[in-house]
């Protein structure tokens, strides 16, 4: 019986697998009905390169949903077979057992006939996991299938970044998490300059060419937490999670320049082509919609005044970004670098913490604070100067917020101490990413000269209290970390 108990175990895992699994395709199923497939194929007189791609687009929407569809059939015939085949089970084992209850009434029971029987029930669970296993293979092939498609529905072919639904879908949860933690972020807009021309003059396969190139070289530039997408056409974008617009500005030169360095090889010719770039940030009390026309305003704004530049919308006007330039010329794209000089300092970071902190206590879930003390830096500055010592510690910086997720911050307390925010982290759990990061931080060395620095922090992890305010909460992490605060800060 033990056996059986584990075939309906294994039904019940089966079934459960395959109702998430049409979960996620209804819900794919829905959103391409309500998004892409709502929006009728119309041609246009203005630009019939994007109405080509629209169309493809939808066209391939359109393939991957039957596709997605046949694979959500194929999991329900083997969710029915299964259902079958345990069904079959049931009732050849309930006729052994009848049989041999009636054999023990009469008295006609011997040792041999219940071996007999034991040896079938042990055959039929035997043949019984095997159907289960091959069915478990097939469900699991069957699902990569629909994770495939999944993926492919929210690719666009051409560029191979994310497409428009990805955008809306990414843009629309920052914003949430916006409204809700207020966990800044910022978008990034930029078209192609002449894009059209381009096509009239070059053809629309080199044009197509530019388009995949142009993405390859946007891709180079954004971390790996930035979701870049095609937004339309020629038009791309950057979803910037965690980023205040300030911030933001050396990816905006970098991609920009990265772009301008292009060189684009196609029949014989070397093409080159430019961008122009808009920039905005969320802001208090902004909607999802405005900070979309602003990140549009500001690319206009670099239309106007020439194309192949960059702009920032800071909530009032436009204005040139410029201070990046020289960071973005100083080497080949890749990365944005986040230096220290571009992390929160301590009165910044508390009014972020006041508010994960607010966010904590109303959902009643926990929030630790980890600080990283970077070792060795005095002597450091000592040996190779200030210089040196800044490099490596805006190489720590990117390394630390690259080791964190999406909601959890890093910021700067002095010179060679950097802290983070660990949203829904206890002390446990956010020694663990402490250890977790200084393993994979002592896998790194710095050359310098002839030798390597070796590079190591003292992490230490503070809890939140029910009792903790932003700065009572910092002080204690600060005393952790063995930082004296003067009383005026402690205050801030």
């Amino acid at each position: 019986m033990f056996l059986i108990a584990s075939g309906s175990a294994m039904l019940i895992v089966v079934n459960l697998v395959f109702a998430a699994i049409a979960l996620a395709v209804g819900f794919a199923a829905g959103a391409w009905v309500c998004g892409g497939a709502k929006a009728p194929i119309t041609p246009s007189v203005e630009n019939p390169a994007i109405d080509s791609d629209r169309t493809e687009e939808l066209k391939l929407q359109q393939l991957i949903m039957e596709r997605t569809m046949m694979a959500s059939d194929r999991l329900r015939d083997l969710a029915a077979s299964v259902a079958t085949d345990v069904d079959a089970h049931t009732a050849n084992i309930g006729a052994i057992e009848a049989q041999l209850s009636s054999q023990k009434s009469d008295g006609s029971a011997s040792s041999d006939a219940v071996f007999a029987a034991l040896t079938q029930i042990e055959q039929a669970n035997h043949d019984l996991q095997s159907k289960l296993a091959r069915a478990e293979e097939q469900i699991q092939s069957q699902a990569a299938l629909i994770r495939t498609h999944e993926s492919e529905a929210r690719t666009d072919s051409l560029t191979g970044l994310a497409n428009r639904r990805a955008f809306d879908d990414e843009i629309n949860r920052r914003f949430a998490e916006w409204e809700r933690r207020g966990t800044p972020f910022s978008l990034l807009i930029l078209d192609v300059d002449h894009f059209k021309a381009f096509n009239d003059t070059h053809g629309h396969q080199a044009g197509d060419e530019v388009l995949r190139k142009v993405a390859k070289a946007i891709n180079g530039c954004v971390r790996e937490m930035d979701l870049a997408c095609r937004y339309g056409g020629e038009e791309f974008a950057v979803v910037m999670p965690t980023t205040e617009s300030a911030d933001g500005c050396v990816l905006a030169e970098r991609v920009r320049t990265a772009i301008e360095a292009l060189v684009v090889p196609f029949e014989g010719k070397e093409l080159s082509v430019t961008a122009s770039v808009g920039l905005a940030g969320i802001a208090v009390e902004d909607k999802l919609g405005g900070l979309v026309k602003r990140a549009d305003e500001a690319l206009y704004a670099s239309k106007d005044a020439g194309r192949n530049n960059a702009h920032r919308h800071t909530g009032v006007s436009c204005v040139p970004i410029k201070n990046a330039k020289d960071v973005a010329s100083k080497g080949p794209a890749g990365p944005p670098d986040l230096g220290i000089d571009a992390l929160p300092n301590r009165t910044r970071f508390l009014e972020i913490l006041r508010t994960e902190i607010r966010t904590s206590q109303e959902d009643r879930t926990p929030l630790s604070l980890l600080t990283a003390r970077f070792d060795g830096y005095t002597k450091l500055e000592q040996e190779y100067g200030d210089a040196v010592a800044k490099l490596t510690l805006d190489s720590v910086a990117q390394f630390l917020d690259s080791a964190l997720d999406g909601e959890e911050r890093l910021g700067r307390i002095n010179d060679f101490t950097f802290v983070a925010i660990l949203p829904e982290h206890s002390r446990q759990q956010a020694d663990e990413v402490g250890d977790r990061i200084n393993t994979a931080l002592a896998k790194c060395a710095v050359p310098l000269g002839e030798q390597e620095l070796n590079l190591t922090t003292t992490m230490a992890a503070t809890e939140m209290t029910s009792d903790d305010t932003a700065v009572s909460l910092m002080a204690r992490a600060e005393e952790g970390a063995g930082i004296e605060v003067p009383a005026s800060l402690a205050m801030a």
